[in-house]
């Protein structure tokens, strides 16, 4: 059997599940006023009128033709009519299509409530992980009902920046004419920063993402993950997904503020010259050269002050230094410092372990993607006791490898892990006992 091609499937339906301009306009129109409710045939008529004139829609055909034809196509999957009581309501799909859209252009972001909903998701996610089940039941549950809700938070900013981009634009052009165009980009500008102010709280809001991600590092940690990897790649994918937008977001601000700083610096520029001009025209056209007892004085137009270029007079400054700044100062004691050895020598020596230990571990991840790359796959878990002999026997090297493995292998596309819940043993270290992990190349 064939699995749903919503292609296929959408073709021969789409005119009808999704309404032309003219008739959703209609659509919300009706619910806007009666809700739920029933309302008569002459209400959604009166309405279909307003509508279209309001739209500027002129039919040729007959008014009564037109409205039934109208009606009719609502009726397949928005209103229902009540032949018995001859009144009309919404259809489950109607209300939905309606609602959905008063809901999109009525939100607003809101960091308090995204920073509730998240908060929400860590508890439920700290309780679920200790239950038998829980981490599909808190996936099923919380995350599905959430977060398409927290997305839309990210999305109505983006649109926000959209819209300013627009409003910019429009009245760029509209307030050329006008002399106010400066406090017009002004206030685009200050708009910009408003929203970027958003975008701050909004990351804020999101930080529990970060605590969301630890806790299912852990449960990645554990041997029975493998069932939970496609849950766990798409919780992650997404919290990635929404830090990334934000940060778009952000970029996307920054990038627009200095064009429009720079476009009020040059207009400024432009009108300061064109102004000095005006100024000087005026002064060259308009001075007058006269003479007094033999002297020749420049008079100035009408309307522009006598300015003192400069005064012949030099008057002497001197600064008045208090003594107590220049006299001779108390002497300071220097503190004297001393050095713990022994302090010192535990911290150098917790860094070159530290140190060494990650270089260990980076050493290792790219020594198992090469054999990847090379082989086209790996089984880890010989590599995992082969790490211990090499490191003798340090367990936490081997552990965080096998942690940065498992967590690039499941970011990378284009690889696939497989883990077998088959004991793997190693003579050497008869203690330790693995699952059998795989990763290969796709």
């Amino acid at each position: 059997m064939e699995g749903f091609n919503l292609y296929r499937e959408a073709r021969d339906f789409y005119d009808r599940l999704i309404p032309e301009k003219s008739d959703g306009l209609i659509l919300l129109s009706l619910f806007d006023k009666f809700g739920e409710g029933d309302f008569k045939e002459d209400e959604i008529i009166r309405i279909i009128n307003i509508t279209l004139r309001d739209l500027g829609s002129v039919s040729s055909r007959v008014e009564n033709e037109r409205n039934n034809n109208i009606i009719l196509r609502l009726q397949d999957y928005f209103l229902w009519r009540d032949s018995i009581k001859k009144a009309y309501r919404f259809k489950p799909y109607g209300i939905e299509f309606c609602r959905r859209t008063r809901k999109r252009l009525e939100d607003s972001y809101s960091p308090a409530k995204i920073k509730r909903w998240f908060d929400d998701l860590y508890n439920r996610l700290q309780e679920a992980i200790n239950q038998e089940g829980g981490f599909n039941r808190w996936v099923e549950d919380h995350f599905e009902l959430r977060h398409t809700m927290l997305g839309e938070q990210v999305e109505i900013l983006d649109q926000q920046v959209n819209e300013s981009v627009k409003d910019f634009k429009k009245q760029l052009k509209h307030t050329k004419e006008k002399g106010d165009i400066i406090q017009t980009i002004q206030g685009i500008e200050m708009g910009l920063e408003v929203i970027k102010q958003q975008a701050t709280e909004l990351k804020k809001a999101f930080h529990t993402t970060y605590d969301i991600d630890d806790i299912l590092t852990q449960i990645l940690e554990e041997q029975e993950a493998s069932s939970y990897l496609d849950d766990i790649k798409r919780v992650r994918d997404f919290n990635d997904h929404v830090r990334s937008h934000l940060e778009q977001v952000s970029n996307r601000i920054e990038k627009i503020k200095p064009r429009i700083r720079e476009f009020i610096y040059d207009f400024n520029q432009r009108d300061f010259d064109r102004k000095t001009e005006q100024f000087l025209d005026v002064l060259l056209s308009y001075s007058k050269c006269t003479r007094v007892e033999g002297k020749k004085l420049l008079e100035l137009p009408d309307g522009v002050p006598l300015r003192k270029i400069a005064d012949r007079q030099v008057f002497p400054q001197f600064t008045i230094v208090p003594l107590r700044e220049i006299g001779p100062k108390q002497p300071v004691e220097v503190p004297k410092r001393t050095i713990d050895k022994n302090k010192r020598e535990k911290l150098v020596s917790k860094a070159k372990a530290w140190k060494y230990e990650k270089d260990r571990v980076t050493y290792w991840a790219k020594f198992a993607f090469e054999e990847i790359e090379h082989n086209g796959s790996l089984d880890f878990s010989p590599l995992f006791f082969q790490i211990l002999k090499e490191e003798q026997l340090n367990l936490s090297i081997a552990v965080k490898t096998a942690q940065r493995v498992l967590k690039m292998s499941l970011k990378n596309k284009g690889l696939s892990v497989q883990i077998q819940q088959e004991a793997f043993k190693d003579s050497s270290t008869p203690n330790i006992t693995l699952w059998r992990m795989k990763v290969s190349k796709i």
